[in-house]
């Protein structure tokens, strides 16, 4: 790639998607603000310009709902009756602006307030250590299958009160749900995750229809029944998008982090060490594993009036994809930005959670569930290390996200 002239490279080509952090290099030394002739994108890459627009939403809207689904492709009649048999999609809080996206935040930010977050802790080191209890023994596992995937799918299952013998579905709706974001779709592919999302809209239908008539105490209650300021409750299809985006913030953005902050702790054991001896850098250590990690690579934005940005001019309409995890390793913000420093003193200004009206929402409920998760692991495991020709974690190619593909873990008992 170094010999190629940046025109000649695709910026969405899957083998970039998976492994971006050379080609965002480029971008912020050559072209901070660059305009892709091969897909008529404008590229955001370093981290003042990315805060810059992601905190300016009177000028750069994320109505974007029509850039994901992409060109209309030819009409499928098969798409068409799996469709028909689920619920309308709307835009909520991802791919909606204020004042219609703030409606959306004051209906759903009292069940991820710090306070309530905190209440969860009890629940969350419960359930790490169960899961540390199954591997504990056999000294290695498959880190995805044995921590990274449970853990995150079940805590949200658990906040939204479904019972836990439905986590399987889980984990399925939520890959069904970040399928448009893939690279390399196909049409089986498509039509499966549709009919994925389908039954998904059913399931939380009905769960939607339950808590109307009898509240419990959880998070999908909370949903259903919110009010504020005099905002009507929401209707099923808001309800059905804010629980799919809930559901895929939960599941796959924490799974990533937790699956590339261990295989950082397997490749540092000196920073093991430093956390070991002194567990109060743990919340640090974390920041430092969001900010290396940036589980939400990119996200898009349509420019709405001509502007400069970064001395180039961005005419109204354009598409935008802003960079978070290429601005989190930009060396002007970040002393050498790609190595692991469970000790970094600036971490307060990392963006992996984004910046602005559209900051996760669900950032307190991710950064209690990494920290007391990682307590447990580092207090009851040690000496991490990857099997033999595994030492490099493999990426999927994805639009917005940066998934691993898989991990294999050596450990011992602590």
């Amino acid at each position: 790639m170094t010999d190629q002239a940046l025109s000649d490279i695709n910026p969405l080509d899957p083998n970039i998607l998976a492994c971006p952090h050379a080609f965002n290099q480029r971008l912020r030394e050559e072209a901070p603000v660059y305009l892709c002739p091969q897909t008529g994108v404008y590229f955001v890459s370093d981290y003042p310009t990315v805060v810059e627009i992601a905190k300016n939403e009177k000028l750069f809207s994320n109505e974007f709902s029509m850039i994901q689904a992409g060109e209309a492709p030819p009409r499928d009649l098969e798409m068409e009756a799996i469709l028909k048999k689920g619920y309308r999609r709307v835009d909520t809080m991802l791919t909606a602006d204020p004042p219609r996206q703030r409606r959306y935040r004051a209906l759903c930010q009292k069940p991820f307030s710090a306070s309530s977050v905190a209440k969860l802790r009890p629940y969350i080191e419960n359930l790490a250590n169960e899961l540390i209890d199954d591997i504990i023994d056999d000294g290695k596992c498959n880190w995805m299958d044995a921590f990274a995937v449970p853990m995150p799918v079940r805590m949200i299952a658990y906040i939204l009160g479904v019972p836990l013998s439905d986590m399987a579905l889980f984990k399925e709706w939520s890959d069904a749900n970040v399928y448009s974001f893939s690279a390399g779709q196909t049409r089986e592919g498509a039509l499966n995750a549709a009919r994925l999302v389908v039954d998904f809209q059913h399931y939380f239908a009905d769960k939607i229809e339950s808590r109307k008539h009898q509240p419990t105490d959880d998070v999908l209650s909370d949903i259903v029944n919110s009010s504020a300021d005099g905002e009507q409750p929401m209707d099923i299809e808001e309800c059905l998008s804010v629980i799919s985006q809930l559901l895929v913030a939960g599941n796959e953005t924490t799974t990533s982090t937790f699956a590339e902050g261990m295989h950082l702790l397997a490749t540092h054991p000196e920073q093991v060490k430093l956390v070991q001896d002194d567990p109060s850098l743990i919340p640090n250590m974390v920041e430092e594993m969001l900010r290396l990690s940036t589980p939400t690579a990119q996200m898009w934005r349509i420019c709405k009036e001509d502007t400069q940005v970064g001395g180039v001019l961005i005419p109204a309409g354009a598409t935008m994809m802003i960079k978070f995890g290429s601005a989190n390793r930009d060396a002007n913000q970040f002393s050498e930005p790609d190595s692991f420093d469970v000790t970094r003193d600036n971490l307060k200004t990392q963006i992996a959670f984004g910046q602005g009206v559209h900051h996760c929402l669900g950032a307190p409920l991710a950064r209690q569930e990494l920290i007391v998760g990682f307590e447990v692991i580092l207090k009851r495991l040690t000496n991490f290390r990857l099997p033999e020709g595994e030492e490099t974690l493999n990426f999927l190619p994805s639009l917005l996200l940066h998934p691993p593909a898989d991990l294999n873990l050596i450990f011992d008992a602590r």
